[in-house]
């Protein structure tokens, strides 16, 4: 999963900050650096003198810069027509079209200075969808972005979202999504800049793992001056993965050993919980004993670990999917966030999993995974 910014030049942060901003999402391992222009909002004058050291920022970083194909962008880049041998000199890799047109499209990701074009995901339907692979594209140079939606009630919903985000992903093309930022720092309403209506109000954290969990290919940031929580949040997230913060019930730490790994959800799926396919042998190759503690009835999002009165499942990990009552074989170490319980419908039979809990989570990766 590819990870980015926004910076809006000429409005809210000054030129220093969007430089420093640069430096500290690589320190983050964020590689994708989206440019809008915020008309008529902006000051396109400083817009304009601002672009050309943000521009040399992410060429020395090895930015991904993502620019709109806009009028008013090319003249600000002194051009009077497109051209893509132009932007790729000042460092320019992803060209978002704003006017999803299927020969444009399909004839601009055929470019040789291998720019990727970017198009609007909320444009395409089946039909037009259909036409533009007629045309021949080259899929390796395309993507498509869901859009940012500033006013609170606008924003997509889940089932639309997921819905054209499968329909791109069979036909070979990766899909790019934001998530807003806490502080909301664009007018004229200062509401976020998520794609999904879901996230307005949802951590940016929660947000990024819950479209890792959906299977973006690429996350921005849509607000403009994101906390550093929050590009380190978006540098940990694993497409595909599921991360679950929990709360620890156990103190014991072979248990608190075995949470740090990474999981595989069995392909045999079960009807009351999620099974880690891979806990027994960790257990094992960790040694000592998983003595019972906490065996209590199980609930929902709960977090277990078989102890070793059942040698024959000692060390398996599960996620409970629905109430269950006490075992002796069972301790109850941990579970899910009460906000967060929504990411277990999301692992899947051969889904990857995690466990975050502790401030050291995002700094303390599984011995292997």
């Amino acid at each position: 999963m590819r990870k980015g910014i926004t910076i809006y030049p000429g409005l809210g942060n000054s030129a220093i900050n969007n430089l420093q901003l640069i430096e500290r999402a690589c320190e983050a391992g964020i590689t994708r650096l989206m440019i809008s222009l915020a008309l008529p909002y902006a000051d396109v004058a400083a817009a304009s003198f601002e672009m050309c050291r943000l521009l040399k920022a992410a060429r020395r970083h090895q930015m991904d810069v993502v620019a709109a194909c806009t009028p008013e962008i090319l003249r600000m880049f002194h051009l009077r027509h497109l051209s893509f041998r132009s932007l790729r000199i000042m460092g320019i890799r992803t060209l978002y079209m704003q006017r999803f047109d299927v020969e444009e499209v399909a004839r601009f990701s055929r470019n040789e200075q291998h720019i990727h074009i970017q198009f609007n995901a909320g444009a395409v339907t089946e039909e037009n969808l259909q036409r533009l692979l007629e045309k021949k594209p080259n899929l390796r140079q395309l993507e498509a972005l869901h859009g940012r939606y500033p006013r609170v009630g606008t924003g997509l919903s889940e089932e639309n979202l997921v819905k054209k985000t499968v329909m791109l992903h069979r036909a070979g093309i990766a899909v790019s999504a934001f998530v807003a930022g806490a502080r909301r720092t664009l007018p004229p309403l200062y509401d976020g800049q998520p794609s999904l209506e879901a996230h307005r109000m949802m951590s940016c954290d929660l947000a990024c793992r819950h479209f890792a969990a959906i299977g973006m290919d690429s996350v921005f940031i849509g607000d403009s001056f994101p906390t550093d929580v929050e590009l380190d949040s978006l540098g940990s997230v694993r497409q595909w993965e599921i991360a679950l913060r929990i709360d620890l019930y156990t103190h014991n730490m072979l248990q608190k050993r075995l949470l740090h790994y990474v999981y595989t959800a069995r392909f045999d799926e079960a009807r009351d919980a999620v099974r880690a396919f891979e806990g027994e042998e960790r257990a094992a190759s960790l040694g000592g004993e998983i003595v019972p503690e906490n065996t209590v009835p199980r609930k929902f999002g709960d977090i277990t670990v078989d102890n070793s009165t059942c040698p024959d499942f000692a060390g398996e990990i599960q996620i409970m999917k629905r109430s269950s009552p006490a075992s002796r074989y069972t301790n109850v170490v941990g579970d899910v966030h009460r906000d967060e319980t929504f990411l277990i419908n999301y692992i899947m039979p051969g889904r990857h999993f995690r466990f975050l809990f502790g401030w050291l989570t995002f700094f303390m990766l599984p011995v292997a995974a």
